[in-house]
């Protein structure tokens, strides 16, 4: 009798949870509106700092530029002047020899230390620590595309690095990689810039 009892309250219990679903009509779930992207050339607040304003900038972005600084009589004399001096990405300046070709650039982002292979020969440049190195070696296989070898220029604000490099297949008479881009180096030595300069004004 008493599961009886429980049997009908249950029953009656399903029947009522029924009836009241029924009463609140369907269910229904409520979508978002759609997203809408969109860009502004508006800029972005300022955050508000504890530091004062404005901040002193450590690292100069442009400490040399060999196209720029370089004067272009200088370039001519030493024979770099086949076609004009060619600015490239960042601060990288491509001077044109004919049978061979020169890139002077400035990093900002690295030191001399870091840019050094294992293999690199230290040397005095006109009194300025620099290091002589291969970059790609004249062996059978790299004979038929190119030969490069770099000096890399210690500086207070970071490196300048002289690579010349040159494809055989191109040139009529051989290029000491070294040799040249060591004498290139003497000629050149006194217009790099190896201080940081005065930004204070």
């Amino acid at each position: 009798m008493a599961t009886r009892i429980r049997l009908l309250t249950a029953f009656g219990a399903l029947v009522t949870a029924v009836i009241l679903v029924l009463q609140g009509g369907p269910m229904t779930l409520q979508t978002p509106d759609p997203v809408q992207l969109r860009s502004t050339s508006a800029p972005l607040p300022m955050a508000t700092t504890t530091i004062k304003w404005p901040v002193i900038e450590t690292v100069d972005p442009d400490p040399f530029d060999a196209c720029r600084d370089i004067p272009f009589d200088v370039i001519q004399r030493i024979g770099l002047a086949f076609t004009p001096p060619e600015p490239e990405d960042s601060l990288r300046c491509h001077f044109d020899a004919g049978n061979y070709q020169m890139a002077v650039e400035a990093f900002v982002w690295r030191t001399y230390e870091e840019s050094l292979p294992p293999d690199a020969v230290e040397l005095d440049i006109d009194g300025h620590r620099a290091a002589q190195f291969w970059v790609m070696k004249p062996t059978d296989w790299n004979n038929r595309w190119w030969i490069t070898c770099a000096i890399a220029f210690k500086t207070d604000w970071g490196v300048i690095q002289q690579s010349l490099f040159y494809a055989p297949t191109y040139t009529a008479d051989d290029v000491d990689c070294m040799q040249t881009n060591l004498q290139r180096a003497h000629e050149l030595a006194p217009y790099y810039q190896y201080a940081k300069r005065d930004t204070s004004e």
